[in-house]
């Protein structure tokens, strides 16, 4: 990346840090885990073995939300500025803008999710820090994905008015009634559907794969098997293949959106 690349990412992680809206869910996300985690440390053993995946379920409805709030006027908010050429005419590639923002909203990100989970492994009990450490990696991904698929729409969307519109949608779709879609189809078809089937469509969204990733890594398999699955996730580098498509693919297609001017419209 050039300097001015550089001066980019610096300068969307400033303005990102001071957005009062990101601030607020970020404290938020911050409070909530940290309370899970002093419940997990006061219960019983068994309730709190249930810690790391009580922050796995909070970390995939606010992290989605955290990284949407990031990525939706990444584009969009510069045109009804009007900086939008002033800063496309610096001695940078478009794709590069497109990249600079990424990483300076992504580091934002980082920060959001390391501050909510170190909050809980400071407040954890003994021998539990361990176990939300390694939720850290998957979390990051997770965020990384949604800020990319927010850049999307940023790029794609003719008014800021209207991206917002579009993520919030994109987070209930998601997040929410994607899970509700598919129990609704296993319902309709009596269970019928091929288990690799059901595997590939949760897989599909990266809230799905999250959960999942995780619930295998703290529960083992058999927690897979009480969830009506009876196939293990595919192999590590599926998984991170998987991850990548869906960082680099909206990521990728935001350049190519902006690079072709479709952005200005």
């Amino acid at each position: 990346m050039t300097r001015v690349g550089r001066a980019l990412c610096l300068a969307e992680l400033r303005e990102r840090t001071r957005d009062r809206w990101v601030l607020v869910i970020s404290i938020l996300f911050a409070l909530l885990a940290s309370a899970v985690s002093l419940y997990g440390r006061s219960a019983s053993s068994a309730a709190g073995s249930l810690t790391g995946p009580s922050l796995v379920t909070l970390a995939s409805l606010f992290v989605p939300l955290v990284a949407l709030a990031l990525g939706y006027d990444a584009i969009v908010g510069e045109r009804e500025r009007n900086t939008l050429g002033l800063l496309l005419s610096l001695p940078v590639s478009r794709s590069e803008v497109v990249l600079a923002k990424f990483v300076g909203r992504g580091l934002a990100l980082t920060i959001a999710v390391l501050v909510g989970l170190g909050a809980a492994m400071l407040l954890a009990g003994e021998g539990e820090s361990q176990t939300l450490a390694s939720l850290i990696g998957p979390t990051l991904l997770l965020g990384w994905a949604f800020v990319s698929i927010g850049m999307l729409v940023s790029t794609v969307a003719p008014r800021q008015s209207i991206a917002t519109s579009l993520v919030v949608v994109l987070w209930f779709l998601l997040v929410f009634f994607y899970d509700l879609g598919l129990l609704g189809l296993l319902v309709a078809t009596d269970g019928e559907i091929p288990q690799g089937t059901v595997q590939a469509l949760v897989l599909a969204n990266p809230a799905g794969l999250y959960r999942l990733q995780l619930v295998e890594s703290l529960s083992g398999t058999q927690a897979l098997s009480d969830l009506g699955l009876t196939s293990s996730l595919p192999g590590w580098q599926t998984v991170g293949l998987l991850w990548t498509a869906w960082i680099l693919g909206p990521l990728s297609l935001s350049a190519l959106v902006l690079s072709r001017g479709k952005a200005f419209r």
